[in-house]
């Protein structure tokens, strides 16, 4: 059984250190930064290696246009498409990726093919995801080496109906040629399957079926047997996450709760059906967790072998079970210092492997490790524009709610501006069932230029800090949650971090709640609120969210409340009821064609502030999701930030905006 690994990481950047350290010994603040800096988004995302290791593709955007491009490593030459995103490599020579469908070019942008939906105007089924790209030959198929295939999954239904997107469950696997279009069914889906699993061959021998909260294991020995259920995986409530199987097909890899009550990973041997030996666990975070943890198996290219495993403690980290990849990842760190030097993809021979370096003060570059040459090539910036000497560090910080239960998050300073009476920005994040990160956030490094620190914590039912502490969540998003928040701000205040008059609370969905809510159970704590999408009504949403995704109900009546049931206590927890309560300025900010938190709980609580004569300040934007992504839009939101913040909190920084309309 290998160890539980460690916390381990103590950057003397990230030190508890800064907090408490003399503003005198703190360089000068930094200049602003323009707004248009923070608001456009990444021009580079999502870049994948081709198997042979000579050229990456990636996804290029603009101002919410995107297109796909393939550069060749040694010679700089590119070539793509436009409008697409996503690239996989089928094989060294072909790409499939996603837009209005999915759809497959070759690598010199030559020999375009719709595959699926708009881009082909399939209409007799819904495709919606790759299973798995490059597609080994399917040992069933002898014939043919199918190395242009793909597998994808398939529903029996579209999912638009009426106003709403439906969010699809059991899928089938089509199995679909991406020269030809040819395609066929691979596996009927038994029941209520609703996720698929392969062996190294490329054959779906594991399915996970999910029923009225119940999940179990469905096992095939190869692609003529039928499936059965494993032993001691039968129906359980989240008791094991299928994270994967072993190279030579005799294990899977299981999360599952361990003794110190986080979850870890575990090897499952198939033959005897029964439970192995623990793979990995972490005295502090969930590996390997149904929840959103954060956690990855790193297979190798083609062998599928298990190379290491990515989790996040308080940063992402790669524990490597391969000497080779432990000692690559070694001279990664050496050279590149106090970031987060990610292995992202790798060759099949593993001699050159592409590597995202980035920090919170930065978004990442792409860089080509080559093994044999001993050289490290940066490849491209995700955002050049921003300087990381500009940008502000977070700090992971601990605190206890006022039940005793510790808390996890991450303090910003404002560079340059010392440690105490600072004005501080409290900023949950969304979710609710949701975990917040180390990460470069173009929110939390636009308030911090501005002069403002930020707060941001992980309250009880985060995922990612053991069972327990999820389920310490359930049906308190509106109390103990809200509690976890805003013990977080008087943490700040007492700790002498925050001036206690000039606190302000703004997050987005989940998070825009908290910020309402926080200034309902909190009329005192704060100056001002900021709702970014945020829900107003639970009953309303939990309806909405029962008819766009019904295999959710289990859930959300578990772990916030029945719609029709719990009906009193949703109205006790939803702002659209206690409007006459907020005392504080308020900025609400929606989209009007957001899918996820329907545009009528903007509606519904504008309703009820004006009927009881509260003013706010209110803006919306048509063609944005569930958040703003058009740069226009960013610009213009975060204008209407600094001036409110400036307004009802005081100006922090020096200086005026520099963002154009």
């Amino acid at each position: 059984m290998r160890p539980l690994v460690s916390s381990g990481w103590l950057l003397a950047a990230l030190l508890i250190s800064p907090v408490l350290a003399s503003a005198a010994n703190q360089p000068a603040p930094p200049a602003l930064v323009p707004i248009e800096d923070f608001a456009q988004t990444p021009i580079v995302s999502g870049m994948r290696m081709s198997p042979d290791g000579k050229a990456v593709a990636y996804t290029a955007s603009a101002d919410q246009k995107t297109a796909i491009v393939i550069k060749d490593l040694d010679t700089g030459k590119v070539s793509g498409v436009d409008d697409g995103w996503a690239p996989t490599w089928v094989n060294d020579g072909r790409i499939a990726f996603g837009g209005n469908g999915f759809a497959a070019i070759d690598r010199d942008g030559s020999n375009y093919k719709g595959l699926a939906g708009r881009a082909r105007q399939m209409e007799t089924h819904q495709v919606d995801g790759l299973l798995v790209a490059p597609s080994p030959i399917f040992s069933e198929f002898t014939t043919k080496a199918n190395k242009d295939d793909v597998l994808l999954l398939q529903y029996d239904y579209p999912n638009w109906r009426g106003r709403y997107s439906i969010i699809l469950s059991f899928p089938h696997v089509l199995r679909m040629d991406t020269r030809s279009g040819g395609f066929m069914r691979m596996v009927e889906n038994p029941g209520d399957v609703m996720g698929w699993g392969l062996d190294a061959s490329g054959v779906v021998r594991v399915g996970v079926e999910y029923n009225k909260g119940l999940y179990r294991v469905l096992y095939r020995d190869d692609a003529k047997q039928g499936w059965r259920v494993l032993k001691g995986l039968d129906w359980e409530r989240r008791g094991t996450s299928v994270r994967g199987m072993s190279a030579d097909g005799k294990q899977l890899y299981l999360g599952r709760i361990s003794d110190n009550g986080k979850w870890a990973l575990y090897t499952y041997d198939i033959a005897d059906e029964k439970m192995g030996e623990m793979l990995l666990g972490h005295a502090k975070y969930d590996i390997g967790s149904f929840d959103g943890d954060g956690s990855e198996l790193m297979l190798a290219r083609q062998t599928r072998e298990l190379l290491g495993v990515r989790y996040v403690a308080e940063i992402p980290k790669t524990q490597w079970f391969d000497q080779q990849m432990a000692s690559i990842q070694a001279a990664l760190d050496k050279s590149l210092p106090e970031r987060i030097n990610t292995i992202t993809d790798m060759d099949v021979a593993r001699q050159r492997f592409l590597v995202n370096s980035s920090s919170a003060r930065d978004p990442g570059t792409y860089y080509v490790f080559d093994l044999g040459k001993q050289q490290l090539t940066p490849v491209m910036a995700t955002m050049p524009w921003i300087k990381p000497d500009q940008m502000a560090e977070m700090i992971p910080i601990t605190y206890k709610s006022r039940d005793g239960l510790p808390i996890h998050g991450f303090l910003t300073l404002p560079a340059g501006r010392g440690t105490k009476k600072l004005p501080l920005v409290v900023m949950p994040h969304g979710g609710p069932f949701v975990r917040e990160t180390y990460r470069f956030n173009p929110d939390v490094q636009f308030l911090a230029n501005r002069g403002y620190a930020v707060l941001q914590m992980n309250f009880r039912g985060s995922p990612g800090f053991g069972q327990a502490f999820l389920d310490a969540g359930k049906h308190q998003v509106g109390t103990g949650m809200i509690d976890d928040i805003t013990d977080g701000a008087k943490w700040a205040i007492a700790k002498g971090i925050a001036d206690p008059d000039r606190v302000a609370i703004m997050g987005w969905s989940y998070g825009g709640y908290a910020a309402l809510m926080g200034v309902i159970r909190e009329p005192k704590l704060f100056r001002c609120a900021i709702d970014l999408a945020g829900v107003t009504d639970w009953k309303a949403i939990l309806k909405y969210d029962n008819e766009v995704s019904p295999n959710s109900l289990p859930y959300t009546r578990d772990y916030i409340g029945d719609f029709q049931k719990d009906a009193a206590a949703l109205d006790d927890i939803s702002p659209v009821y206690h409007a006459d309560a907020i005392q504080v300025p308020l900025l609400l900010v929606y989209s009007k064609s957001d899918d996820t938190v329907h545009y009528d709980q903007a509606t519904a609580i504008t309703k009820a502030l004006d009927k009881a004569g509260k003013p706010y300040e209110f803006m919306a934007k048509f063609n944005e999701g569930h958040g703003f992504y058009e740069k226009k839009h960013r610009v213009a939101l975060y204008q209407t930030i600094e001036a409110f913040l400036a307004k009802n909190m005081g100006p922090a920084a020096a200086g005026a905006a520099t963002g154009a309309n």
